[in-house]
């Protein structure tokens, strides 16, 4: 009975079984953990493909449309004006571009003369406010199709001229040249407000109307454009 007895202990086929379900588990996670990773890095290269595509694709296309959509409404006066309104916007416009060169500048500054012989950018402002003067007192004259007096005049005589008609000025200081400069221009676009859309050839510039007012834009950026140069290089 004893013999018998200790054979039984001898049994391990079920600790081999024991030993082998371990081992079992074992390999079947790193099998799902390997199966694990290739989905995600099989996942992964699509998400960053994605990410890309947003970034370099659809991106732009907002950018397009704002820019379109500003462009569009940057400037919706040329849009079927007549052109009486063309003529206005023009005149805003260019002033709007010569009231930015003189942003910020101090009384000093405006007061010191852009280069030898030349005028001050107090000296421009006053010049402009006699161009816009001129044109108030030839406005009714040019309606009638007659030439503005200075059409046609040249330099030296140009020269002079603006020396005489800048001279009743030279004593305002520069807020009181600014003052001016506002208020003589907002007179001059009174004036060609009132004037009436039709015949519409006195807003060409074959009329000597038309012609008189379409000289103003360029004239403006001309010395704006000037004392914008004349900023840089002074750093004022």
């Amino acid at each position: 009975m004893s013999p018998t007895r200790r054979k039984k202990p001898a049994r391990k086929p079920a600790g081999k079984r024991t030993t082998r379900r371990p081992a079992r588990r074992t390999a079947a996670k790193p099998a799902r953990r390997a199966s694990g990773s290739r989905r995600a890095s099989a996942t992964q290269p699509a998400k960053r493909k994605r990410r890309l595509s947003l970034r370099v694709v659809r991106a732009p296309r907002p950018v397009r449309r704002a820019r379109a959509a500003t462009s569009a409404a940057s400037f919706p006066q040329r849009e079927g004006a007549s052109p009486k309104q063309l003529v206005l916007f023009e005149l805003i416009r260019a002033r709007a571009a010569f009231l930015a060169a003189i942003h910020g500048m101090s009384p000093g500054a405006a007061n010191e003369p852009m280069g030898e012989g030349r005028w001050s950018v107090r000296e421009t402002v006053l010049h402009l406010v006699t161009r816009d003067q001129a044109r108030l007192r030839e406005s009714e004259s040019a309606l009638h199709g007659r030439a503005p007096s200075w059409k046609g005049i040249r330099d030296p005589e140009m020269a002079a001229l603006n020396a005489q008609l800048m001279a009743p000025l030279l004593h305002l200081d520069w807020e009181d040249a600014l003052r001016t400069l506002f208020r003589v221009r907002e007179q001059l676009m009174e004036e060609v407000e009132s004037v009436p859309e039709e015949p519409a050839e006195v807003w060409s510039q074959e009329h000597a109307f038309g012609w008189m007012l379409y000289a103003l834009p360029p004239h403006d950026r001309h010395h704006a454009d000037t004392i914008k140069r004349w900023r840089v290089e002074r750093g004022v």
